[in-house]
């Protein structure tokens, strides 16, 4: 038929024949990939390169081997030479000072005895030594005057989860009545880590759509651990040596953080790890050989690890090879560990290996593992066997860069490695994060960004941040006002070119990583061989250094994944460690087939009790929570609130934009959580939320009698319900004032709060103590600070608003608003305060520091800022403390944070109030709806308990690390949490002075003109107090308009 489309056979078999031809090409191609990629390899594990880095340590050596104190950098340091000396003596026996013997200093607080029943029942005594204070030992005869490695066995004591920090002090007096830093024998002593322990508090369990749920991590602290005084960063191999006098001396531990339960401190002598080949010599004469009469390989699941040295070490999921056991396509199965999460120095994970069957001889160690986030790189395990490093190649067993698991043999290719595993009982072998071969350049490369700092600081004091490319600042020749710029640049250039040389040579190929050392290293030479060009070059300058402090942070992460491990002979066959392509394609079809009916929403959940009670919550996002936190909140609803109170909870992730138009809809949740702080009296005056200061137990969770309290009799308002709380161990609930403020409203209370944030002053520690300034206690110290740090070319932060992106009131504002007994509103909150003295007195001086001391409207980093030094000190909300601690290493212990400058009162005190904000917790109310408000009630009053607060936010620590520390409202909680002492007293001194911002109809008004009025003085110099009386009018219009409209007039 004319115009019909007509088959072509020939063209259908030649499109099929060219089909077949493509895949034909295409697994031929994926296999040819994947036979450079070996299955199975080996650790390539050699003696450490470098046993003692440059450094404070090395120096302390060098000197007691002798050498002249100004010529250390000219010699080499020598075991030999210290051993030739008399220096490293050989004791019969170690030397025990039992732990009960300490003595404690005057300001010590808890220190003493206790009695600690340990895993086997025995009742062991030891001294508790808190977070605060010195306890000191005396060793009463060491038989010669020389080097000697010193251990402590300890019990962890059950406080914040942290690591234990000590600063050890030899032979001092300590004498707490003075503010004496007593001198170290090195620098490294001043914060030596004893590790927690962690294990898993059950088997894994399964949701009702069959996924593993995650074990919560509990802390195992009924077992003596024993830890060598020794450097936990992973740049020293071996245990610090300490410097004893012969005869009696005294040994002080300095409490730095959290607390630990001391059994005995042993004093033993230099002992150098052996090699492999003395090892296995050793056993050879023991008449131990390769075992060949087992059976089949033992096989050990990663995911069944029985200890860690952190919470974060949990069981992972790994969909990404069949072979994986358990696996499932779309189902999250728990089937390895570590990840992205082992990849700090110093954190190990402990597995067991029973070997009752077995006979005692030498054995393979095989893991199936894969490093996939280093390419180029390896990342560095130390092999520990029953608690010992066997031979001193077991300090550095490599994982090289992998897509794919592989079996790794720990040895070489040419040999690998028989260890010496008892048979008839349990053995356990260990891996430590350290950083291996990496660690001498990581350390060279702290030393230039340190360096280099340092030159940007001095050029900016001359040139400022911005300067001018054609104007001569005399940065470098004979009358440079910078000394050392060129040399300092030179040197600088050339320690980087040999770090990426290294780096190259050690790992065997050029990783990506060493881009950013290669472009500072060239950046750097264009400086020196073109000095007029270093202020033209400046800014890329600053941020090519801040991102070489970033890649300090990002190669010191060498993570791990293990799915198991193998323990074997020589001879046996390992399966091979990862999938065909047939395999691993026909899994991925079925996942994505099987993603369609999968149902995401019951991912979590276990399944209901047998009650007629339920509620439904609603977790809302924001940029620092989702799903993570969610998941932490059902493996505490399934642990302790449904099995408590009896009530069925159905957690749901939402995005708060469908919070309103849902609940309008009466298909809202009962509990919304992590809602912002204005909600709550935004949706009370459109009676979407219940009041709750009526339930009876309002008055014991907040501290205030609410009037429906009181007329039912509950409470006195005169009485102070907080009072005692502070202190009392069985105490749940703390909340300062600050916090319930924005939930009043029309005489109730709509919101309980979870989360809190203040401000403090974070300040460079380095910088203020190089140039002799004091961290400013009022505003006047901030006046002349500022005159101070602008000779510098240095500039002091207070917060900003991005343009058109606040409702809300700046927080510096009304922080010095505060200070001065100013308010926000006036008459019932029905009208604005902001034309009284005190406020025209704040608002001026706050666009005075703009508009005469050149503070930047542009700032919006203050972080990056803060690492580079070019803002040494500003007032930030405390969260950038634990944002510091993680993302900036390179200023690790040069910065520190104070309380908020404040103003002088009559009484001659300083006023350093500040403004506070947060989210909260709150119960919805939805007409046409059956509602269990008392299951609700219960809900959020177990939600802001401290027990619940606190397992929260050591659960989120446990998941996502130090930075995802929860900041909690309820203080109880927050002392829980893993601050020092020092830290924390001075969070909760500042914490306990914040106000609350009120909420009002149409305070949104107040926030967005508050900060048009503060842009137009400084943006137009207009008169600040008729500014901001122009836009009071606007604020007071909206008020009573919107007071209005919810019948509140």
């Amino acid at each position: 038929m004319k115009g019909k489309f007509k088959i072509d056979i020939k063209m259908i078999k030649r499109g099929v024949g060219l089909f077949l031809l493509v895949a034909l090409l295409t697994v031929f191609a994926v296999v040819i990939i994947q036979s450079f990629n070996p299955n199975h390899v080996y650790s390539q594990s050699i003696a450490p390169n470098v046993l003692i880095p440059d450094g404070s340590y090395k120096d302390f050596l060098k000197l007691r081997q002798g050498l002249p104190a100004d010529a250390l950098d000219d010699y080499e340091l020598s075991f030999d030479e210290l051993r030739n000396r008399g220096m490293l003596p050989q004791l019969e026996n170690d030397i025990i000072i039992s732990g009960t013997s300490a003595v404690a200093s005057d300001n010590s607080d808890g220190f003493g005895v206790v009695t600690i029943k340990d895993n086997a029942g025995q009742e062991v005594d030891a001294y508790l030594t808190t977070e605060r204070g010195f306890a000191t030992w005396t060793i009463p005869n060491i038989p010669e005057e020389g080097l000697y490695r010193v251990y402590v066995d300890y019990f962890p004591y059950k406080q914040g989860g942290a690591t234990i920090e000590r600063k050890i002090i030899v032979n001092e007096n300590i004498d707490t009545n003075t503010s004496l830093e007593y001198p170290l024998q090195y620098e490294d002593l001043i914060n030596i880590k004893f590790p927690r322990y962690w294990k898993d508090e059950g088997e894994i369990i399964q949701d009702i759509g069959g996924n593993d749920m995650k074990p919560r991590q509990v802390e195992v602290d009924n077992i003596s651990r024993r830890e060598y005084i020794r450097d936990h960063a992973g740049y020293v191999v071996e245990p610090y040596l300490l410097y004893f006098k012969q005869g009696e001396n005294t040994i002080t531990f300095e409490s730095i953080r959290e607390s630990m339960a001391i059994v005995s401190i042993g004093i033993t002598s230099y002992k150098p790890l052996q090699t492999y080949q003395e090892y296995r010599d050793h056993y050879a004469l023991l008449g131990y050989n390769d075992i060949a009469s087992l059976e089949e390989p033992i096989r050990i699941e990663g995911e069944d690890a029985t200890e860690r040295t952190a919470p974060t070490l949990y069981a992972i999921s790994d969909r990404t090879d069949p072979k994986n056991v358990p696996v499932h396509p779309v189902k999250m199965k728990l089937n390895a560990i570590g990840g992205s999460k082992w990849s700090t120095p110093g954190d190990a994970i402990t597995w067991e290996i029973d070997m009752t069957d077995c006979e005692s001889g030498l054995y393979y160690i095989t893991f199936r593992s894969r490093q996939d986030t280093s390419r180029g790189l390896f990342s560095t395990r130390r092999v520990y066997i029953n608690g010992e490093i066997p031979f001193i190649e077991a300090n550095s067993a490599r994982f090289a860069y992998s897509s794919d698991f592989r079996n790794v043999t720990l040895g070489t290719s040419d040999e690998p490695f028989a260890f010496y595993l008892e048979g008839g009982k349990v053995n356990t072998i260990t891996l430590e994060a350290t950083l291996g071969d990496y660690s001498e350049q990581i350390d060279k490369v702290q030393r230039v960004v340190d360096r280099l700092n340092n030159l940007y600081i001095r050029i900016i004091a001359i040139t400022t941040v911005n300067p001018d490319p054609y104007q001569e600042y005399y940065l470098y020749g004979e009358n440079a006002r910078v000394e050392g710029t060129l040399e300092t640049i030179k040197e600088s250039a050339e320690a980087l070119e040999e770090v990426s040389r290294r780096i190259t040579e050690i790992s065997g190929e050029k990783s990506d990583k060493v881009a950013v050392i290669d472009k500072m290293a060239i950046q750097l030479r264009k400086m020196h061989k073109k000095p007029r060009t270093i202020q033209q070059r400046l800014n890329d300058f600053a941020k090519n250094l801040s991102a070489l402090g970033t890649w300090i942070s990002d190669i010191k992460e060498q993570s791990l994944t293990v799915e198991c491990l193998w323990i074997h002979t020589s001879m046996q066959q390992l399966p091979k460690a990862r999938s065909n392509f047939f395999a691993k394609t026909w899994f991925d079809i079925r996942a994505f087939f099987l993603s369609f009916s999968f149902d995401y929403e019951l991912v979590g959940k276990l399944p209901s009790i047998d009650s007629d009670k339920s509620i439904e919550v609603w977790f809302l996002t924001s940029a620092v929570a989702g799903r993570e936190q969610a998941n932490a909140i059902n493996t505490l609803l399934a642990n302790t609130f449904t099995e408590q109170y009896g009530v069925n909870v159905d957690l749901k992730v939402v995005a708060p934009s469908v919070l309103l138009s849902a609940t309008l809809a009466g298909i809202g949740p009962d509990v919304a959580i992590n809602v912002d702080n204005g909600l709550p009296v935004n949706y009370a005056m459109r009676k979407a939320v219940k009041d709750i200061s009526g339930f009876p137990e309002f008055y014991e969770v907040t501290g205030i009698c609410s009037a429906k309290n009181a007329a039912d009799g509950l409470c006195d308002p005169n009485v102070d319900y907080n009072e005692g709380r502070m202190d009392d161990p069985d105490a749940q609930y703390l909340f300062f004032e600050s916090a319930m403020v924005p939930y009043e409203y029309d005489g109730g209370y709509y919101a309980l709060p979870n989360t809190q944030s203040f401000l403090v002053t974070f300040y460079r520690k380095d910088i203020f103590e190089d140039r002799g300034w004091l961290v400013p206690e009022t505003w006047d110290d901030v006046t002349a600070l500022v005159t101070e740090l602008s000779i510098s070319n240095l500039r002091f932060y207070l917060p900003i608003s991005p343009v058109g992106a606040s409702s809300y009131v700046n927080p510096g504002f009304a922080t010095m608003l505060y200070q001065r007994g100013g308010s926000f509103y006036r008459n019932g909150n029905r009208e604005s305060n902001f034309d009284t003295e005190e406020a025209m007195q704040a608002f001026e001086l706050w666009c005075r520091y703009y508009t005469d001391y050149g503070f930047s409207l542009l700032v919006t980093n203050f972080e990056n800022r803060f690492r580079t030094g070019e803002m040494p000190i500003g007032i930030a909300g405390y969260e950038l403390f634990n944002r510091l601690t993680v993302f900036a290493p390179e200023i690790a212990g040069k910065w520190s944070f104070a309380p908020l400058p404040g103003i002088y009162q009559d009484d001659g005190k300083i006023n350093n109030r500040g403004a506070t904000s947060g989210s909260a917790v709150v119960m919805l109310q939805q007409d046409g709806r059956e509602q269990d408000y008392e299951a609700a009630w219960d809900f959020m009053r177990w939600w802001v308990s401290k027990d619940i607060q606190t397992s929260y936010a050591r659960e989120l620590e446990s998941i996502l690390g130090a930075a995802a520390r929860h900041n909690t409202a309820n203080v109880l909680a927050f002392q829980n949490l893993a601050w020092t002492r020092d830290e924390r007293e001075v969070l909760i001194e500042q914490w306990s002075k914040s106000v609350g911002v009120p909420e009002v109809p149409g305070g949104y008004y107040t926030g967005r003109n508050l900060e048009n009025a503060f842009r137009e003085v400084v943006n137009t110099d207009s008169n600040p107090r008729e500014t901001l009386q122009d836009y009071i009018t606007l604020i007071n219009n909206e008020i009573t308009k919107k007071r209005k409209e919810f019948g509140l007039d």
